[in-house]
């Protein structure tokens, strides 16, 4: 298992993003420096941006490029793949089609989608809504085939969004239309608020889920709370996960700082893992 943290690029401009914001090589740097493997990079508008500029500094600084998440295409443009308006759901698509042709540029392996399924009316319009985000995401994972580029659907808590808030509810839905070709982004922090047991669902999930984030139980960096993270480190472990852990904690008292914590809550536990799996020779 290898650790990142999300990276904000340059022309978002949320001030409350779960991410370091502002200069990109100097944040690739501080993430190399505290032992990162990874940044997941939060974008907005990839028209915007110099993908391979961004990989040459993230492969200068060591670091891969795990996933790109696309909460701010909803949160700053009020972009949703679920929209009724078809003109306003084509240019939530078009736009994650540019997000998804980014993410192979820099050679990251899936899109996350979070928030950007988008809010449910209530009535007599929420099938519609839920038919129109089928709709969205089936074409929007033909064209990510095309670039070897995977989708990750988020179950989030219900405070967030108002629908797919478990792992169960997200797993039905997607096997509904798109059964084995969508994975599952797991994030140990809304799985907290929703599940009747965090470890039964990400049990439950671990065949489909394609990445992991986290945070301490207060949305602090990992250690600021009070999750058990020696414990779910060992339980991915014993599942057989071999892929990224991503902070998404709260900026405090910095993005920086909330970085340098999380490393020095979780890296020993990954690396005491990967030793007792040698002892055993398990791995």
């Amino acid at each position: 298992m290898k650790l990142a943290f999300p990276v904000a690029t340059p022309e978002t401009a949320d001030e409350t993003m779960l991410a370091l914001r502002g200069d990109l090589a100097e944040h690739f740097r501080l993430l190399s420096k505290l032992d990162y493997a990874g940044a997941e990079l939060m974008v907005r508008d990839p028209a915007q941006l110099d993908a391979d500029k961004i990989r040459t500094l993230a492969t200068e600084a060591g670091l891969s490029i795990p996933a790109v998440s696309t909460g701010q295409l909803r949160k700053e443009d009020g972009l949703q793949l679920c929209h009724l308006d078809l003109a306003e759901r084509r240019r939530a698509v078009a736009r994650t089609k540019a997000v998804i042709d980014f993410a192979a540029a820099l050679g990251a392996p899936q899109v996350n989608i979070g928030t950007l399924r988008g809010q449910l009316p209530g009535g007599a319009q929420r099938e519609a809504a839920i038919r129109a985000a089928v709709e969205s995401l089936s074409e929007l994972l033909s064209y990510a085939e095309g670039r070897g580029v995977g989708l990750a659907i988020e179950p989030q808590n219900r405070f967030v969004i108002n629908w797919l808030n478990t792992v169960g509810e997200a797993l039905g839905w997607l096997d509904s239309f798109a059964p084995h070709r969508c994975s599952l982004l797991y994030d140990a922090y809304h799985a907290l608020f929703e599940e009747r047991s965090l470890y039964a669902s990400l049990i439950r999930a671990f065949p489909r889920v394609s990445h992991v984030q986290v945070a301490d139980t207060n949305r602090l960096a990992p250690g600021g709370g009070q999750f058990n993270f020696a414990e779910f480190v060992r339980v991915l472990a014993a599942l057989g996960y071999e892929g990224y852990i991503s902070v998404e904690a709260l900026p405090r008292p910095t993005a920086a700082e909330a970085a340098r914590r999380a490393a020095r809550c979780l890296l020993p536990l990954l690396v005491e893992e990967e030793e007792f799996t040698e002892y055993r020779g398990e791995g």
